[in-house]
């Protein structure tokens, strides 16, 4: 495994490196383990998606990305757009850190769409020469040709009171007001939501205070990637709080990312919770999720997140030296205090033709040997048996990845242990969900 430096890390890209970039990806392109839909680094790592928006006729989507390696290094933006969100085209780089405020990184952030103009917010990543490091809140605007431009103050200024964990900006507007949501940690080693505002997107931003969660003040020790959406009459909270105790088969993974359906109290600074908090999903890879900025679909959030989750590594980290993929879009409804999560419409159209029916109970064993595609949607209507397995990637006394329904218990099962490859593994390689009608 490559032992890397400090410098190596903290290395921005170049004009100069473009010769090593396309080596880089002539490389991992080869990989037996690129995905044919979801959208994946073109080089090194890619995490958080960042400033997801329907803009200028299309839909623009950045990610967290460090060209170099599979490895968590120094943060640049990757730009990428789409016509009907299945289908995306790599624009390149879209920001890298080059201003003291952000010069071991441009973190997260969110878009906002205004007429003619998508504005960026993101967090400048500083380290002082002591390496101690200071947040700042930055803003950067896409003009409709596409070109960036990074403004050299920033909006929002490291926060007294707190650690120098301040990060992930959600901005947003309502009621004719701007509104920043921001992740941070108190003194007290608690994560906590910081709201500001403005009259104006580009300055003038103030510190409202702490947006209180009733029964949620003591939940982890950082919110990261905070995200807030109104769909019809409710407001959706979507954070991923760091440090949850694992409770049965909920919070089993390293990070956990989820929602609070509820209303939104500006005036009082509160968040009034009309559900629990759920696990966005229950599934063994997923963090960071974002919606986008649209109005395409009035009446639900379009949501995609990081395949991935804080130090995870996967088998291509090391031995291949790429990392990261972003979820399959999602449409997001609520129908009373339930979030329903469903694929965007367009998804459709990654199918193909129908390869076979089974009915009746006919075993599909030898009936689906090498005829499997890159993808597949299967469809068991009440199944006379107590459960179903399916079992994927499997081979000589390797069961591969189980997936498996009791139709009893309503428990739909992940279990990844008796694949060829196995990782993360001391986060538990089995999930299970209870599946509500």
């Amino acid at each position: 495994m490559k032992e890397w430096t400090r410098e190596e890390l903290y290395r921005a890209v170049q004009e100069s490196d473009r010769e090593e970039l396309r080596q880089l990806h002539e490389t991992i392109k080869e990989s037996p383990w690129r995905s044919d839909f979801h959208i994946q680094t073109v080089t090194g790592l890619l995490n958080d998606p960042n400033g997801f928006s329907r803009f200028n006729g299309k839909w623009h989507l950045f990610y967290q990305w460090f060209p170099f390696g599979g490895v968590h290094g120094l943060k640049h933006w990757y730009h990428v757009t789409s016509d009907d969100l299945v289908t995306w085209k790599n624009e390149g780089l879209a920001m890298k850190p080059h201003l003291l405020e952000d010069n071991r990184g441009c973190y997260s952030g969110s878009g906002l769409v205004k007429g003619d103009t998508l504005y960026l917010a993101y967090t400048g990543n500083n380290k002082d020469i002591h390496w101690v490091r200071h947040p700042f809140q930055m803003l950067a605007k896409m003009d409709k040709n596409g070109k960036i431009t990074k403004s050299q103050v920033p909006l929002i200024y490291e926060q007294k009171g707190y650690t120098e964990h301040q990060r992930d900006p959600k901005l947003f507007e309502h009621n004719g007001r701007y509104y920043i949501l921001l992740g941070a940690q108190n003194e007290q080693k608690k994560g906590v939501f910081l709201l500001f505002t403005s009259e104006e997107i580009e300055k003038g931003w103030k510190l409202l205070g702490e947006l209180k969660v009733r029964g949620y003040e003591d939940f982890g020790f950082m919110i990261e990637c905070p995200d807030i959406e109104k769909i019809g009459d409710k407001w959706l909270l979507l954070f991923s709080p760091q440090g949850l105790e694992e409770q049965g088969d909920l919070f089993r993974n390293k990070y956990n990312n989820g929602y609070i359906i509820g209303r939104m109290d500006f005036d009082n600074l509160e968040f009034i919770p009309e559900s629990e908090f759920c696990e966005l999903d229950r599934g063994l890879d997923f963090y960071a999720a974002q919606c986008a900025c649209q109005d395409v679909y009035p009446d639900a959030a379009i949501m995609t997140a990081w395949f991935g989750c804080g130090e995870y590594k996967t088998p291509v980290t090391d031995e291949q030296g790429y990392s990261g993929l972003l979820t399959l879009p999602r449409m997001l409804k609520i129908d009373g205090n339930r979030l329903l999560q469903t694929p965007v419409p367009e998804a459709k159209k990654l199918r193909g033709n129908v390869l076979f029916e089974a009915k009746n109970g006919s075993i599909v064993r030898d009936t689906m040997h090498g005829l499997m595609p890159s993808s597949c949607i299967m469809r068991l209507e009440d199944p006379d048996s107590e459960s179903v397995n399916l079992n994927l990637f499997s081979r000589p006394r390797k069961n591969g990845f189980m997936i498996s329904y009791d139709k009893f218990r309503k428990t739909l099962v992940l279990d990844r242990s008796d694949m060829n490859n196995q990782f993360n593994t001391e986060f538990g390689a089995e999930r299970k969900v209870r599946l509500e009608n």
